[in-house]
């Protein structure tokens, strides 16, 4: 450690009970754990754990069952559980850890290094050398390998699986079906599962939720003018017969005719399509990045169906060209009716563009904006030729009225 420096212990806000690994930011060196470190450890010019010494890819999380091989709380015999764990300096804290001659901790939160702490496997039954009573006992993972890790978008977690290569007491290696030999150490690992975090209650609706009867309920009433009709007993008609054969309604919209507003009204309901149908592409977001990218895909095929057009049309155009042709003259190679076709392509895409151009504005009401803008610049116009023409000057000093000169002194 530097002289003159103390070290800053992790803040509280650096501690993590989730066993899921978001992201690796721990991984970072301080200047740029903005927004992830507490203020005091950014500040303080001792890094703390250097980086290159932190733990990039944890396997012993919040939940896993440990014990103590080193340090001050060396305990092999108790199984543990861990509570959290601080990436940014290495510490696994640990439950019920208690001080020295069975005094309690000052803090309820007691660490251990992760490089004191070996993880459990599980239980299982051995032979001891003395009896043939299988005894279960405790197995505990000396070495660890995991699998390449993925990042799964829709939960934003990185996922990876964890193994025991080794293990203590070493359990046995089961051989081939084959001969004798034995299985290799990289495919006979324990996978260790992961623990699973608390579950998460489902909050009490309060007096702000809405209950899920009142969001099934049944309230809109479709108005039918000139008709008179119980909507409050046929609601409930009205929704079933909209599709015989679904809980839907039937999409395919109906004209309504003199011969359905003079029937009873329930028939008149029964044979409707809803009115939703017919707000569905206005109250629809256009927006949406499935109807652009369909716009998107039937622009393009009119632009490729447009340039084949041309191409063709051209090409038919070369074959009739030359001496004692039908449109003689020189005679236009394929290449260069190609060339043609591209240019005449990309001419009338900006004539259309163009053309939709002045649509989009004229359906903006470009058009009746400008005719507003020359009326006014029209009017503004008369009234100061007006003005002009109305403008009386007062006889004030220093006035001086021209006089007309004749013609023989203008020679």
């Amino acid at each position: 450690m530097p002289p003159n420096v103390r070290p800053i212990l992790a803040s509280k806000s650096t501690l993590t009970r989730s066993p899921l690994t978001r992201d690796f930011r721990h991984a970072l060196a301080p200047t740029k754990l903005r927004a992830y470190a507490p203020a005091a450890y950014l500040r303080n010019p001792y890094k703390g754990v250097p980086v290159s010494e932190r733990i990039k890819h944890w396997n012993i999380v919040p939940g896993d069952k440990v014990r103590i091989i080193g340090g001050a709380f060396q305990d092999k015999e108790v199984v543990r559980q861990v509570d959290a764990v601080d990436k940014l300096m290495n510490r696994v804290y640990i439950k019920g850890l208690t001080g020295k001659g069975g005094k309690k901790a000052k803090s309820n939160l007691q660490w251990a290094h992760y490089s004191n702490l070996q993880l459990l496997v599980g239980k299982y039954e051995f032979v001891p050398k003395d009896g043939d009573t299988p005894v279960k006992q405790n197995v505990w993972a000396t070495r660890l390998s995991t699998s390449k890790p993925f990042y799964i978008k829709k939960h934003g977690v990185w996922v990876w699986n964890r193994y025991a290569a080794a293990t203590i007491p070493a359990l046995p290696t089961p051989p081939l079906e084959e001969g004798n030999a034995l299985i290799p150490a990289r495919k006979n690992r324990i996978s260790i599962p992961w623990p699973k975090g608390p579950k998460v209650e489902k909050a009490k609706p309060g007096p702000y939720d809405t209950r899920p009867e009142d969001v099934l309920e049944i309230t809109w009433a479709p108005h039918h003018p000139g008709v008179a009709v119980d909507y409050s007993t046929l609601e409930h008609l009205y929704i079933r017969s909209l599709h015989p054969s679904a809980s839907f309604f039937n999409p395919t919209p109906r004209s309504i005719t003199a011969t359905d507003s003079e029937s009873s009204p329930t028939s008149f309901l029964q044979n409707q399509a809803p009115m939703e149908h017919y707000l569905a592409a206005e109250l629809s977001n256009p927006h949406s990045r499935a109807k652009k990218q369909k716009r998107w895909q039937e622009k393009q095929a009119t632009e490729a169906a447009l340039q084949q057009d041309i191409l063709k049309q051209e090409l038919e155009r070369a074959k009739r060209t030359g001496p004692g042709a039908e449109l003689g003259g020189r005679r236009i190679k394929p290449s260069e009716a190609k060339r043609i076709a591209e240019w005449k392509w990309k001419t009338e895409l900006n004539k259309r563009s163009t053309q939709e151009k002045y649509k989009r504005w004229v359906a903006r009401g470009g058009l009746e904006n400008k005719k507003r803008r020359q009326v006014r610049s029209a009017r503004k116009l008369r009234r100061a030729h007006e003005r002009l023409r109305n403008l009386q000057l007062g006889e004030e000093k220093n006035q001086v009225v021209p006089s007309i000169a004749s013609p023989s002194s203008q020679k």
